[in-house]
């Protein structure tokens, strides 16, 4: 509350007549790193594979990442986020063949994962040694190459929204006092694909969710209590009341004032998600700074 307080006492000294311009550091949504944007719609994760296809195990596994990770990112309780699992066959690029399997699973978006490949393990003895905890230790890098197609489809798009296929190299440094044979160094990493597919998953529908990042955004106030018990509900991210104010002062036949007030009208619809309100304010807040 000090800090506040401190805060509307040097807005009211700086402030004349004129507006001071001061800016807030906010945390804002931002959209995904694919530009896919669910709003309220419940995703699924569907897996396509052939009839006994050896690497089906981590598709699921990939799959249950994908899920767990959009559950977590976009608030949905554990279990929520369907995954659904198909023999390959079907083309998903025709739109009927599409509206059948999003009516089958009840979802309007599906990120769909299939054609996974898995290479052969190979094993490297490197001459460098790894000092770890007071000790050197041989390393025993096993690599194993892979590749997969993962798209999302929108119920109501001709094609596919994102596509975030890939093709990597796992790679796993083992420390040992000597020399891991090839057959136990494949043998103990093998063993952990289901985890690391997982976490493929994971970071995949991670460039699905969207992010939080620190903005500043600029705010005008009059040497006013109105103005100045805005600025305090602005701060405390009262955005509803703040703009309750702001309202008011919009239809002031002062054009500095009601402009001022559109342009924290605007910022405020922005923070709340209003994103078309917040354009039509700004819009208003420039036509009547020109008028200035």
């Amino acid at each position: 509350m000090k800090k506040i307080a401190l805060l509307i006492s040097l807005l009211s000294a700086a402030v004349s007549c004129s507006p001071l311009a001061y800016t807030l550091q906010v945390e804002k949504q931002v959209p995904s790193a694919s530009n896919v944007d669910f709003g309220a719609s419940l995703p699924g994760v569907l897996t396509m594979a052939p009839e006994g296809d050896p690497d089906s195990v981590l598709l699921a596994s990939l799959a249950v990442g994908m899920a767990e990770e959009l559950e977590a990112a976009l608030g949905f309780d554990s279990g929520v986020v369907p995954v659904f699992s198909m023999y390959a066959g079907l083309d998903l690029d025709d739109m009927e063949v599409r509206r059948s399997v999003h009516d089958m699973t009840g979802v309007d978006f599906l990120i769909v994962a299939d054609s996974l490949w898995t290479g052969d393990f190979s094993v490297k003895h490197t001459e460098e040694m790894a000092y770890v905890q007071s000790q050197f230790l041989k390393q025993t890098v096993v690599s194993l190459p892979y590749s997969m197609n993962v798209r999302v489809y929108c119920a109501d798009s001709a094609s596919a929204v994102a596509d975030l296929s890939e093709s990597d190299v796992f790679e796993w440094s083992l420390l040992a006092d000597a020399d891991i044979q090839d057959i136990r160094a494949i043998e103990k990493v093998n063993g952990d694909l289901d985890d690391y597919f997982k976490s493929i998953g994971r970071t995949i529908a991670s460039e699905l969710s969207p992010k939080w990042e620190t903005v500043g955004v600029t705010l005008y106030v009059f040497d006013d209590s109105k103005w100045t018990d805005a600025c305090r509900l602005a701060y405390l991210f009262e955005w509803d009341k703040a703009m309750d104010i702001w309202l008011e002062e919009a239809a002031s036949p002062n054009t500095s004032k009601a402009a001022c007030a559109a342009h924290n009208i605007s910022v405020a619809c922005d923070m709340m998600g209003m994103s078309r309100m917040a354009a039509e304010w700004s819009d208003r807040a420039d036509k009547l700074s020109q008028r200035r």
